[in-house]
């Protein structure tokens, strides 16, 4: 997965997705440093950091999330690959035992797909299980304010809710927090009945808010999108000087870029007309 991308390739990544890298990578870490304690390994083991790093990867890559926090290995349910669709649930009883059904009359010659995660978020399983989700519908948009405050977290700011769809479209909370962040800039008091429409459920006067100050957070949408896609113009282009087979990882990064860039480039599309 992506710990073990080179230190460059991490320089090819755009913010999120070098975050959630870093944040693999120092897990890694400090398993490999966390075994080097460990009284049954022999010291040659303990000091094969390419080894460690292997089975790092074989069981952290495999392995599912439980629900006490834990990492559980499952012999032959670690076949199911990840689909946007999926076949097959799985579930554990109270022994601890996994037990995968399918979800609705499957067709003979159907893959059985199970859900490695929100598959609006590619960036995470590209992240955690080394693989790029061409499937994903959507991703997210990007959108990091500087400070994010409980009225936001109302409105929806979370990465799987803030969506732009590769069909262009645009989710609701995407427009709620820039009229948000809009409003909180101006000395008007609408930002107070944006909130109250919200708590209250008023979807007309969102819609009557939004359609008012449509001009201003379209703007600052569009210069979101092209500051966003030059940011990630600039990385591509300099992960296209390096050579792949000092840095495996580049061809995946770069598809996993293109694939951003272009989703963001058909919402551009659709508000420019």
């Amino acid at each position: 997965n992506s710990a073990s991308m080179t230190p460059f390739c991490y320089n090819c990544l755009q913010s999120l997705m070098r975050k959630l890298a870093m944040e693999e990578r120092a897990t890694m870490n400090h398993l490999t440093t966390s075994v080097k304690k460990s009284p049954y390994l022999s010291v040659e083991t303990k000091g094969n950091v390419e080894l460690l790093v292997f089975a790092y990867q074989i069981v952290y890559t495999r392995a599912f999330d439980a629900v006490d926090g834990d990492l559980r290995l499952v012999p032959m349910g670690d076949y199911f690959n990840h689909g946007t669709q999926t076949e097959v649930e799985m579930v554990y009883d109270e022994d601890g035992n996994f037990f995968c059904q399918t979800s609705y009359d499957v067709p003979a010659g159907t893959p059985l797909r199970m859900s490695y995660g929100d598959p609006t978020n590619p960036s995470h399983l590209f992240a955690r299980y080394g693989f790029l989700d061409e499937s994903s519908p959507a991703v997210f948009c990007k959108l990091f304010p500087p400070h994010i405050n409980k009225d936001m977290l109302e409105l929806g700011y979370a990465q799987n809710r803030m969506l732009f769809g590769k069909d262009g479209s645009i989710s609701e909370e995407v427009w709620d927090i820039l009229l948000y962040r809009y409003l909180s800039s101006t000395k008007v008091g609408d930002r107070r009945k944006l909130m109250k429409a919200h708590r209250d459920g008023d979807y007309e006067t969102k819609l009557a808010l939004q359609e008012q100050y449509y001009e201003k957070t379209s703007v600052l949408l569009l210069d979101h999108i092209d500051t966003f896609c030059s940011q990630l113009d600039r990385l591509t282009e300099k992960g296209q000087e390096r050579d792949f087979n000092e840095h495996p990882r580049l061809p995946l990064i770069l598809k996993h870029n293109e694939i951003v860039r272009q989703t963001f480039m058909t919402v551009r599309q659709q508000l420019v007309g």
